[in-house]
């Protein structure tokens, strides 16, 4: 079955489009693309995940161009070597505008992805799974991470402990002990992962990111600025937990600017702040929460983030390598586990971990808007 799993995660630079191939257990990436977001519609996106500025109406058409973008990933994922008839499902986790998992501030407990199904179909006629957070939430979990039932599957390893870390805008963890089942493994998100670092990256010198960490490299931490950031009750706070830009977003970080009077210190101090932070939220994490460790791999953006890999080789003492030197695309990582994950909800397998979120029971995960009907489908 050829799936192609898309998302669009806290770091907002696109579109993660990964094309592979499932057989029973096997996963095969066929390929991976990133489709970036115009400069417009970035800046229409971020303002709408900030509670102070989102409009309904913008929200409600953001809901309808997200789904187009998703379609021009999708065509860029398949270009030159396959067409719409050759994929049987497309599964998309969609962009989180608000997770409220625990119902704080006297709100239900809720999630809303948008990135409309409905548009994929419409264009593609290839059956999409969808929607993938909000049953796990409905049953009292967080909702996230759900990566771990695909990190499993794939990454577990019966003569080492092994921790899989992605830094996308947030980071998230997922610990395999090696003599561990699939129900005792754990996961969760650590804290900031890139948010912070890009977003003074592109208030200061006008860049999406910091390459390399080179500017963290220049920095010296500006420690008022540290202890209160790593003193964040989440980052503190015990599993199962989730979070996202309903916490880490432009009002936060320009408060940040008001409280320590940033502009007083150099940019690089800054830079290499916020970097810290992001560091030692997974190093404290791992301390406070995890047992052996022998193996930690990084993927997402923060795996290209040489400071950033360095550093935790250094503070965790055990080996810490990139994605691509243990044999996974960095970047391709949860676009290819959310393939995976629709490939389960369409063959009525659950997706989620309740040991993992919190969730009353493991179920089957998203809604299905069908397309084409393929041949010995409901037998």
């Amino acid at each position: 079955m050829k799936v192609i799993g898309l998302m669009s995660g806290t770091s907002l630079d696109g579109v993660d489009a990964a094309l592979v191939e499932i057989k029973g257990k096997k996963v095969q990436l066929l390929n991976f693309i990133t489709y970036p977001y115009s400069k417009e519609f970035n800046a229409k996106l971020k303002k709408n995940l900030n509670n102070d500025q989102a409009k309904l109406e913008e929200i409600c058409s953001l809901n309808f161009e997200l789904g187009d973008y998703f379609v021009y990933a999708i065509d860029e994922v398949l270009k030159d070597k396959y067409s719409y008839d050759d994929i049987d499902l497309v599964a998309s986790h969609g962009q989180t505008i608000w997770h409220n998992p625990k119902g704080l501030k006297g709100q239900r407990a809720s999630t809303l992805q948008i990135g409309e199904a409905a548009v994929i179909v419409a264009k593609t006629n290839i059956t999409t799974v969808s929607n993938f957070r909000v049953k796990d939430v409905a049953l009292d979990g967080e909702g996230a991470p759900l990566v771990p039932k695909t990190d499993f599957l794939l990454h577990h390893n019966n003569k080492k402990n092994i921790v899989l870390q992605n830094i996308g805008g947030i980071g998230n963890l997922t610990y395999l002990p090696k003599d561990a089942k699939e129900d005792e493994i754990l996961a969760f998100d650590t804290g900031p992962g890139n948010v912070m670092i890009d977003y003074f990256m592109h208030k200061y010198y006008g860049k999406a990111y910091d390459e390399d960490g080179k500017k963290a490299f220049k920095g010296i931490i500006i420690k008022p600025l540290y202890d209160y950031l790593i003193s964040d009750k989440f980052i503190k706070k015990a599993p199962p937990k989730s979070t996202g830009r309903e916490q880490y977003n432009e009002t936060f970080f320009e408060s940040l600017v008001k409280k320590f009077n940033l502009d007083q210190f150099s940019k690089e101090d800054v830079i290499c702040t916020v970097t810290n932070i992001t560091v030692d939220s997974i190093v404290y994490n791992y301390e406070k929460y995890l047992k052996e460790i022998d193996l930690v791999v990084v993927t997402g953006g923060g795996s290209h983030n040489k400071y950033v890999v360095s550093e935790l080789g250094k503070r965790l003492g055990v080996e810490v390598v990139t994605g691509t030197d243990y044999g996974i695309e960095n970047d391709a990582k949860e676009a290819l586990s959310f393939a995976y994950l629709g490939y389960l909800s369409f063959n009525y397998k659950t997706g989620n971990l309740k040991s993992v979120t919190g969730a009353k029971e493991n179920t089957i995960l998203g809604n299905i808007t069908y397309g084409r009907y393929r041949h010995g489908w409901f037998k």
